[in-house]
């Protein structure tokens, strides 16, 4: 007799976004005082503990707590690039010939490259070296001609805070990696200590409705068994909507979960890899 599955169907086709939130629903259905009543408390402790590893693993692969504001100051610091160069473009049209061939010679410094388009570290490498040029001995006189020096100092400014800013994520990245478990092997026990429990609630449901009746428990059962179901269900379908349980294998597979999936990226990230919007 059972009302709850212990073997969640599909779980290695999960992808760890889908895995870890299935999980926290179903350890959020199974109430801690339920277990003290019960006699059950060191299983659900198994149960959470499990859940706050794979959260930490599946944290540890996807966004970053100050994602945004470093997007923000990112794109701060390409404003103040493109106000910059503007200036200068602006200036070199002057009828002041003095002042125009400064403004070409500041030009000059900044070549023809932008700056904006390129990923994180690379565009910070290349506003500093447009910035000591501009500050240099060559290029400083003329900055001044075009009354620049605040818009040099305020790009300065801006790329050294970016550069604090994505510099520290390198520490928290260093935390996360030696403070969580690998993902599969969280997943796995995530898995097992659920099975345990499940199987323990059914125990009790054999007690309270056949061994020794218990409506008061038999209800209390019957309320989690409806919630575990209502959140597998969603789950199922989920998963069906891209072909899981239509065209794989049953959940007995032992195939390993999607190996490309980390869960959430960091979308506003450049990534090293590609580059930023224009």
């Amino acid at each position: 007799m059972q009302i709850i599955t212990s073997q969640v169907p599909y779980t290695s086709k999960a992808r760890n976004a889908e895995h870890n939130y299935l999980f926290n629903k179903l350890v959020d259905a199974i109430p801690q005082d339920f277990a003290e009543k019960h006699g059950f408390s060191a299983h659900h402790k198994r149960l959470t503990d499990a859940l706050a590893n794979e959260n930490a693993s599946y944290t540890r692969t996807t966004r970053y707590v100050d994602t945004e504001a470093l997007v923000q100051k990112d794109n701060k610091r390409d404003n103040l690039f493109r106000r910059m160069k503007l200036h200068f473009q602006s200036s070199e049209l002057a009828p002041d010939a003095d002042v125009a061939a400064a403004a070409a010679k500041c030009l000059e410094a900044v070549g023809s490259q932008n700056p904006t388009i390129l990923p994180y570290t690379e565009n910070t490498a290349a506003v500093r070296d447009i910035v000591a040029k501009l500050e240099s001995d060559r290029y400083v006189s003329s900055v001044k001609k075009v009354d620049a020096t605040q818009h040099v100092n305020d790009l300065k400014e801006a790329n050294d805070d970016f550069d604090a800013l994505y510099s520290a994520r390198a520490d928290e990245r260093y935390a996360r990696n030696i403070s969580a478990p690998d993902m599969k092997d969280a997943r796995a026990a995530m898995e097992a200590a659920y099975a345990d429990v499940a199987d323990i609630l059914n125990a009790l449901y054999i007690q309270a409705t056949v061994l020794s009746t218990d409506e008061e428990t038999q209800k209390e059962l019957l309320a989690i068994a409806t919630a575990v179901s209502a959140i597998i269900s969603q789950y199922t379908l989920v998963l069906s909507r891209r072909g899981v349980g239509k065209t794989t294998e049953d959940a007995s597979s032992t195939d390993a979960p999607d190996e490309g999936d980390t869960g959430d990226t960091d979308s506003g990230d450049h990534n090293d890899e590609g580059e930023s919007p224009l």
